[in-house]
């Protein structure tokens, strides 16, 4: 999938990415086409999040990043993004909003 194919709700976790840091935006972007539905692609994300935070510190220097970013706000940041992917799922598809180019 792409992330044109997102609804608003689920496209909104890209920008609660890149409030955490942005390469972290850019990567779970990305992971759209590794996805077939948009519930696969969350449920990917918060698996890859969730792994995140078990070494947030390792995530931020991998990108050298390390010393621009502060791990607690990181760390509240990615909760925070999880506490959403979580909300959007349970939220059913047809609330969530139209996909801007779905016809």
């Amino acid at each position: 999938m792409d992330t044109d194919d997102l609804t608003p709700m689920a496209y909104s976790t890209l920008s609660l990415a890149y409030d955490a840091c942005e390469p972290m935006r850019a990567e779970i972007g990305m992971a759209a086409r590794d996805y077939r539905t948009e519930d696969e692609y969350l449920r990917g994300i918060a698996k890859f999040l969730k792994e995140i935070l078990e070494d947030p510190r390792e995530y931020l220097e991998s990108w050298n990043m390390e010393d621009e970013v502060d791990v607690k706000a990181f760390t509240a940041a990615v909760e925070g993004l999880l506490a959403h992917i979580g909300l959007t799922l349970s939220t059913p598809r047809a609330k969530r909003g139209k996909p801007p180019f779905e016809t």
